[in-house]
């Protein structure tokens, strides 16, 4: 600090050297600060940053036009309108789309915030509700159903209500699905944004890590490396090459399709201090816009009765009536065709099965979601796996995957340090100041 400098300078020189001394213990302090070493002693400067760095980010919401001139209105009007039960019915309203919007945005956070541990709620969701649209769609013969009750563990199926019967288009049904998906798509580029922070802060604030530096550079494949390694370090070298060389357009083609090293496309990009907007744009661009619909159309393929017939039938013509030698060995009836389309039936009814049984068990006890939920906690056994279920090193994942989820998790981990390091230096720096200008005072009155 250049006070601290300057007040120094004044001193003695015994006096500077006591300065000297007590601010290499505090470095020295500062080294100590990991996880593996002092881990409540880190979390805890960790925490004070990240509390001071969430104050001015509250202060800058609070002060910004879009919250002054958008949100305080509207919230203090909805406040309004409720105390006075004006409007109830175009409140309900809103507040219906609201937490619509909420659930499925919300979803879509928890699949990607998790840095490779993130919910899979599109397997447990967001495919589903498709699935449930397209089997209403051909039970009721119309699109006229409310698909929005399908929110915050609504087990009911959808009331067909009233509407002309008919045959419902495959265009009319991904219509249907697409705002979800949409949504859902969306939050899974905001979840993308605490990788892209960690690093871009990291980055902005000159906070380094040896490795991790080593980590952002285009490097050769070194002799004596693995298999595997050296295939990491490839994939590693090409994704540094595609992000630097295409930018915006790198990130929104790495985006467009379900890639698992997407956090450390985050990484990367807050790293190289690729500008907010342009890594959420092109992500929000990738993600919502085309990777989620690029599902939606092939599931609402599938899950359509009208379609899966006839793509079965593209199957059956493609694939043989029988593969030689291992046909005749495993004793199989059928074709390859009609057990895939076998497969496809048999996992459709049984979704089919649970919602009706979801359906039936939530009608006749509203706990029956909390009953479900504490059978995970009736043995230790159970409890454990239902523990480790989420961890993907032990809970069955790839190997890629907890690869993946290591580096990750180490980056998080550095950077946690890092911080703490740099608001324990920050503390530091105050205390040496308050001991030089203590000095400087007893100099004085000498």
């Amino acid at each position: 600090m250049a006070d601290l400098q300057a007040i120094k300078d004044s001193l003695p020189e015994e006096e500077r050297q006591t300065i000297d001394q007590l601010g290499k213990q505090l470095a020295g302090q500062r080294k100590q600060l990991r996880l593996h070493r002092h881990p409540f002693r880190t979390l805890y400067y960790f925490s004070a940053c990240a509390a001071s760095a969430a104050v001015r980010g509250c202060l800058w919401l609070a002060k910004h036009r879009i919250t002054l001139t958008l949100l305080l209105p509207a919230v203090a009007g909805y406040i309004f309108l409720k105390q006075t039960g004006q409007h109830t019915e175009e409140l309900e309203r809103v507040e219906l789309w609201f937490w619509w919007a909420v659930w499925w945005v919300g979803l879509g956070i928890l699949s990607s915030i998790g840095l490779g541990t993130g919910m899979h709620s599109g397997l447990l969701f967001l495919f589903p509700h498709m699935l449930k649209v397209c089997l209403a769609a051909e039970e009721c013969g119309h699109l006229n159903f409310d698909s929005r009750t399908d929110m915050w563990w609504n087990g009911d199926a959808f009331h067909c209500g009233t509407g002309p019967r008919g045959v419902v288009h495959f265009h009319d049904i991904f219509l249907k699905v697409m705002p979800p998906a949409l949504l859902w798509g969306a939050g899974t580029a905001i979840g993308e944004i605490p990788p892209y922070a960690f690093s871009y802060h990291a980055a902005k604030a000159g906070i380094r890590n040896e490795e991790w530096d080593s980590m952002f550079q285009v490097t050769p494949v070194s002799e004596g490396q693995g298999l595997i390694e050296a295939l990491i370090h490839r994939m590693k070298n090409w994704m540094l090459r595609f992000i630097q060389k295409h930018g915006f357009w790198g990130i929104f083609l790495l985006a467009a399709w379900p890639n698992a090293l997407f956090d450390l496309c985050g990484i990367c990009c807050g790293h190289f201090l690729m500008p907010f907007w342009e890594f959420i744009g092109a992500t929000m661009a990738g993600k919502a816009l085309v990777k989620v619909n690029m599902q939606a159309l092939v599931l609402v393929s599938v899950f359509r009765q009208q379609t899966r017939d006839k793509l079965v039938e593209y199957i059956e013509w493609c694939l043989p009536d029988r593969i030689p030698w291992l046909w005749d060995r495993m004793g199989y009836r059928h074709t390859p065709a009609q057990m895939v389309h076998n497969a496809i039936v048999s996992k459709i009814g049984a979704f089919q099965a649970g919602v009706a049984r979801r359906q039936s068990a939530s009608h006749q006890d509203p706990r029956w979601l909390l009953e479900r939920m504490a059978d995970n906690f009736r043995s230790i056994g159970a409890f454990k796996a239902w523990v480790w279920g989420y961890v993907p090193i032990v809970g069955g994942a790839s190997a890629w995957s907890s690869i993946v989820f290591l580096m990750v998790m180490h980056f998080v981990a550095s950077c946690v340090e890092q911080f703490a390091q740099s608001q324990a230096s920050y503390e530091h720096n105050r205390e040496l100041l308050a001991q030089a200008l203590r000095l400087q005072k007893l100099h004085a009155s000498r």
